[in-house]
């Protein structure tokens, strides 16, 4: 008797327009099936810009720290170039200062000389 209303049934239908049973399948699976899909790759797609921002971000640190030391020893060349710059600039000056003295006491021993020169010549003069 079911099978006798199912097929009333379906003569029913087939009058009114409305599709078999059959011929409608669910289209969901292929649409999660997609979705599915996406959502693996937009995964990879994540962890490969994680990797990769990981890897840039590593050269950035190793980058940034090469500059500071860059920057820490030409700091320090400088410390030391400025250092030996006021040391010398101190040597210069005493040793102008020792050229001074020196000079005015060659000055003073040779015109004391030429006085004494002078004056043995005056004495030997005298003398003959």
């Amino acid at each position: 008797q079911q099978a006798k209303e199912d097929a009333e049934d379906a003569e029913e239908d087939a009058e009114l327009g409305a599709p078999a049973a059959a011929v409608y399948e669910s289209q969901s699976g292929n649409i999660v099936q997609t979705l599915t899909d996406l959502l693996e790759e937009a995964e990879e797609q994540l962890s490969a810009a994680r990797r990769k921002e990981t890897k840039d971000l590593h050269a950035f640190e190793l980058l940034k720290q090469s500059i500071e030391d860059e920057l820490k020893y030409a700091n320090k060349e400088l410390d030391e170039a400025k250092s030996g710059i006021a040391e010398a600039g101190e040597k210069k000056s005493k040793a102008e200062g020792e050229l001074e003295v020196t000079s005015k006491g060659l000055s003073e021993d040779i015109k004391a000389l030429g006085d004494l020169h002078h004056e043995c010549m005056t004495k030997a003069e005298d003398f003959e």
